[in-house]
């Protein structure tokens, strides 16, 4: 039994710092659409090229997602620790 390979064009709009991003990622020759499907492919692991990009744009979203998480972690000790004080 042979299994059909689904086939089918995706398409998305980009713009702002998403589409810039994707532009600095375009190799010599490469189209922006070129660049995209080439990243999706690395960051899934279906490229057959090595795949730094995944291991990097996962460095990235820790880091900015620690950044964004520190501040609010440090104020809700914060009120904690108030509101300890207030049923002591």
């Amino acid at each position: 039994m042979s299994t059909i390979s689904q086939i089918q064009v995706v398409s998305f709009r980009a713009s702002g710092h998403f589409l810039n991003w994707i532009e600095a990622q375009r190799l010599d020759g490469e189209s922006v659409n070129q660049a995209a499907q080439r990243i999706l492919k690395e960051v899934s692991g279906t490229s057959t090229a090595l795949s730094t990009i995944s291991t990097n744009i996962v460095d990235i979203v820790d880091k900015t997602v620690s950044s964004s998480l520190n501040p609010v972690m440090e104020r809700m000790a914060a009120i904690e620790e108030r509101l300890g004080k207030l049923s002591a």
